[in-house]
């Protein structure tokens, strides 16, 4: 494969994780919106409760995948685009080794921070 087409895939294989990753943005904010809902209750009941922090969990986990994939994305490309001896792959190889990059640590971090801050919504006392 050529570089080009090696790039072509890379940013195909991006744009539909972009997609999923715009569906997680939006059950996300929704997370925060049952959690914001089940905090300004007076008394919420404890399946409200329950439920909500279930979903919070599970798109949580669902960011954390998408994330995790778009950084399998990047990885394997990077490495083809290594082995065909290109200068873009070594410069994308930087981003692929960032902390920052996708699927890197600070990506699973604010994951975490995201998903701790909706359960303190719901669970937390006022």
């Amino acid at each position: 494969m050529t570089e080009y087409q090696i790039l072509n895939l890379m940013y195909v294989a991006f744009i539909s994780n972009a997609m999923y990753f715009v569906a997680m943005v939006l059950l996300t904010w929704l997370g925060f919106r049952m959690a914001n809902n089940v905090r300004n209750t007076e008394n919420p009941p404890m399946m409200g409760k329950i439920f909500t922090s279930i979903y919070c969990l599970f798109v949580g986990f669902f960011f954390f995948n998408i994330n995790q994939i778009g950084g399998t994305i990047l990885d394997s490309y990077v490495a083809q685009l290594v082995d065909i001896g290109t200068a873009s792959g070594e410069r994308l190889s930087v981003l692929s080794d960032s902390a920052a990059g996708p699927g890197g640590v600070v990506q699973t971090i604010f994951n975490a921070f995201i998903v701790i801050f909706q359960l303190l919504l719901v669970w937390g006392n006022e």
